[in-house]
């Protein structure tokens, strides 16, 4: 038995939590129902654990199966981190074409939530790369499948929060890698709306987009930021691997984030980075994982945790939406720690995070004006026909993602009819009726 705790603190569970390393003892622990896989347990809600149920770890299959040179394709099974997935293609002159925030997210929890990093505008989302994956499941034993083979349980395995199966293995295609180090370029904006513009601009010529806002000023101040654009470079940059473990990003004992500190640091930090040029060079691994080295960060919340919201919404809403938003943070007086926009460009498929429009990512305190606000933006995103982002929100509740994903119902009906027992739970999908 262990404790199983979201990323974002704000939840916890006591459960049974198994670390096969064999297929048989694998297979043996999948056994039973109420199980779930999980892999590096960096979600922020608990997608990755079942209270009186199986908690199933992939740390331990972690190899690399199969590489395919002149298709430039690899075959890697679950339990592989992000960032290994990286080394392994650098070495070869190839890039994975979608990396996560922090090299220790796993190979199936990318899978599972679809992840996208921060070329969502030129290269979609992970499970658009994926071109075949195995699973096992009780009933059904191993099946394979690709977008044209066995292709409902594919779709319902990318994005699925690993309600399908346990992922055995999955064949990623890389990309040529583009060059040996990163430029990145600052764009000084005064608001949210300049900034979207000012990305609609850069989308066409810019590898990696993003952008960084204080939403703790008021009057036409309030959005002021940096808009981010990164271009693969010839200039050689040495990369520096981090082995930073998850155990960085244990809380500390106490907050210091609060509605005081909060601003301050806002301000502090626009001031750095107004003072640090518009233009520098990094190193790939760092341009890849900005998280890497930030963090404490995270561990400045506390043991109250924090929250965050992010969402999508068309970019014709986006102005109004913008206002709403700058309207329903001057009521809450809520202290807003984070607040980065990217660009989107997709097709929305069941509960997948993608679609055409722009995404904003917020974080704040855990509090309890941070769930009325919360709740406020549920309100405001729906009515701009927008979705939330429900790996990065553990307390969406299923008639908010009803109202928000209209690829609902069909992925529920879908998965209940290949899986009618729901052999596969997790708190997740308790919480979303799925």
């Amino acid at each position: 038995m262990a404790t199983i705790r979201s990323f974002d603190g704000t939840q916890e569970i006591e459960g049974e939590v198994l670390r096969p390393d064999r297929f048989r003892q694998l297979f043996s622990d999948l056994a039973r129902p109420a199980v779930i896989a999980r892999g590096a347990g960096l979600n922020y809600c608990i997608a990755g654990g079942v209270a009186n149920g199986r908690t199933v770890l992939s740390t331990a299959f972690n190899r690399f199966i199969a590489f395919d040179r002149e298709r430039s394709t690899v075959r890697a099974e679950a339990g592989v981190t992000m960032g290994q997935l990286f080394e392994f293609a650098i070495a070869r002159g190839l890039l994975p074409p979608i990396l996560p925030g922090h090299p220790w997210i796993s190979v199936g929890g990318a899978l599972a939530m679809n992840i996208h990093g921060k070329n969502q505008h030129r290269f979609g989302n992970f499970g658009d790369h994926v071109l075949r994956l195995s699973l096992y499941h009780p009933q059904h034993k191993e099946i394979v499948c690709s977008p044209t083979e066995n292709a409902e349980v594919f779709w319902l395995t990318v994005g699925g929060f690993g309600l399908s199966g346990f992922l055995l293995s999955v064949d990623i295609a890389l990309k040529p890698l583009p060059g040996k180090s990163m430029i990145v370029e600052r764009h000084e904006v005064g608001n949210l709306a300049e900034a979207a513009a000012l990305m609609e601009t850069l989308s066409e010529t810019a590898d990696y987009l993003y952008s960084w806002h204080d939403l703790n000023v008021r009057g036409s101040n309030f959005g002021r930021g940096i808009v981010y654009a990164e271009r693969f470079s010839s200039i050689p940059r040495r990369t520096y691997v981090s082995r930073t473990s998850t155990a960085a990003f244990k809380p500390f004992p106490w907050t210091m984030l609060n509605s005081v500190t909060l601003p301050l640091m806002c301000r502090l930090y626009r001031y750095k980075e107004a003072f640090s040029g518009q233009q520098e060079t990094e190193d790939l691994y760092s341009g890849s994982f900005p998280i890497v080295g930030k963090e404490t960060y995270f561990r400045l919340f506390g043991p109250q945790g924090f929250r965050e919201y992010q969402l999508l919404v068309p970019s014709g809403a986006w102005p109004d939406f913008a206002e709403r938003l700058a309207s329903a943070i001057q009521i809450s007086r809520l202290p807003i720690a984070l607040a980065s926009l990217k660009l989107f460009r997709g097709e929305r498929r069941f509960l997948n995070f993608t679609g055409n429009g722009i995404s904003l990512a917020l974080d704040v305190p855990n509090t309890e004006s941070s769930a009325d606000f919360f709740t406020k933006l549920d309100e405001i995103t729906v009515n701009a026909g927008g979705i939330a982002y429900i790996a990065k929100d553990s307390r969406l509740s299923a008639e908010t993602i009803r109202a928000m994903y209209s690829g609902y119902h069909s992925f529920r009906a879908a998965l209940r009819e290949y899986d009618p027992a729901r052999h596969f739970q997790s708190e997740l999908s308790r919480r979303l009726d799925l």
